[in-house]
């Protein structure tokens, strides 16, 4: 009997063992559950603002195609900077007076979207942009690669920043 009394001692420590090793695990295991349902939401989140920002682009590319001031004006935060493939860095305020003096102006702007990487409130976009301008002008038509930064200001998305990269036919 004293056998039989070993035997169910060992397999009380043994169940009790497994029941302190499942509360273990239960107790590790549920901060990643946690986290996993939280990254969902902020998956959607972030779905929302990659089409927020993709809007963004296509609103620009629209803006830029009909040379929309009032537009750009919404779309460029106060402090944008434009650095063009030639070294050339234009303002907010000398980009805007360029196209309201018909310095700058073009015939047609086609945006693809590469990728948008979002960081939070910050958004940097790769795009490839094929543009054509006004004749006459100091610009030249060409493919570009453009990174750009846009920042979400008070709820809304606005490009801060913006860079051209001329490619190769």
């Amino acid at each position: 009997m004293k056998h039989n009394q070993t035997n169910m001692d060992k397999l009380t420590k043994i169940f009790d063992a497994k029941q302190m090793l499942l509360a273990v695990a239960l107790t590790l295991a549920l901060p990643a559950l946690i986290l996993c349902q939280t990254n969902g939401k902020n998956a959607n989140k972030k779905g929302g603002d990659e089409q927020a920002v993709r809007q963004m682009i296509n609103d620009l590319a629209a803006a830029l195609g009909k040379n929309d001031t009032v537009a750009l004006d919404r779309i460029y935060a106060d402090d944008y900077t434009f650095v063009g493939d030639t070294g050339m860095i234009m303002t907010k305020a000398e980009r805007i007076a360029a196209f309201r003096s018909g310095d700058l102006k073009y015939e047609s702007v086609n945006i693809e979207v590469v990728k948008i990487h979002l960081f939070g409130d910050t958004a940097v976009s790769v795009t490839r942009i094929t543009t054509k301008f006004a004749p006459g002008l100091k610009y030249t038509d060409g493919k570009f690669i453009t990174t750009a930064t846009f920042i979400k200001i008070k709820g809304r998305w606005q490009l801060v920043a913006a860079g051209n990269t001329r490619v190769g036919e």
